[in-house]
């Protein structure tokens, strides 16, 4: 949504920085977090028990913080619930999801999920 900056949905790849005086609105902030550093990074999630992942569910990591999911669906593919997260920047390899009041045990991978229809995490 337009509250998360390129930067923090891991797409900083998108953005065009060179040649150095080409402005455009938000350049200034943007570098500027550039050279802070950003707090959140965007990583794929996968729920192996029963439930479906969905967007805006809160991601808890423990002793880290939380996160958002920012889209979320059921892999025919790979039989599981899968989704994309914006998570604290610290975050390893588990985190949890609460899905009508019940907190679940997710993968933390990175994306994509699926290559050549095989499982890559």
């Amino acid at each position: 949504d337009e509250t998360v900056s390129p930067l923090c949905a891991g797409m900083g790849w998108t953005i065009a920085w060179s040649p150095e005086d080409r402005e455009f609105i938000g350049r200034n902030a943007l570098e500027q977090q550039k050279a802070d550093g950003v707090a959140f990074k965007q990583v794929g999630l996968v729920l192996e028990t029963r439930g479906v992942l969905r967007g805006h569910q809160k991601v808890s990591v423990l002793n880290v913080g939380e996160g958002e999911i920012t889209s979320g669906t059921f892999s025919p593919t790979l039989g599981y619930s899968i989704a994309l997260a914006r998570v604290p920047l610290a975050t390893a390899d588990s985190a949890q999801v609460e899905i009508r009041g019940k907190l679940h045990e997710v993968k933390v991978v990175k994306p994509p999920f699926v290559r050549n229809g095989k499982q890559v995490f």
